[in-house]
């Protein structure tokens, strides 16, 4: 995998959290909403953003989720829509290090170049923390 150009970095908190499902071989499923700030990097552009999806942590650490959202852009309040897929870990000292694979699609005529991207999405977190951050790159 070769990521390119460096598009933001986020910073992010945990607003609400409801489990749907406990399982001793399937794990604990999860909904769970957001809100992060975007620090575009470049011709990305800063925003906040707003997203929820479904979480699945297994016993042996690994965890696996389907996300949704939008950025509203700071400058013109511009939407770019996504969607992505998460693999992450949890290692031994309650840290969770993965990573998003997003693409997403905006009307904007000058956001359009976004609607071909596919971003790369570093994401950091604590097991014990509401709150995360990210580092998003160009999968070239």
């Amino acid at each position: 995998m070769v990521l390119g150009e460096k598009l933001f970095e986020e910073s992010g908190k945990v607003t609400g959290f409801k489990v749907t499902k406990v399982h001793p071989i399937e794990g604990v499923t999860t909904e769970v909403s957001f809100t992060s700030d975007i620090r575009g990097i470049g011709r990305f552009p800063s925003g906040k953003n707003l997203g929820s999806g479904v979480m699945t942590k297994y016993p042996h650490g690994i965890i696996d989720a389907t996300w949704h959202g939008c950025l509203t852009t700071m400058e013109q309040g511009e939407q770019f829509m996504w969607w992505g897929h998460e693999k992450s870990k949890v290692l031994e000292n309650g840290k969770i290090t993965g990573l998003n694979i997003v693409t997403g699609f905006t009307n904007s005529q000058e956001l359009s170049w976004m609607n071909s991207q596919i971003i790369v999405v570093e994401v950091a977190g604590l097991v014990t923390s509401e709150e995360f951050t990210a580092n998003a790159y160009e999968w070239s």
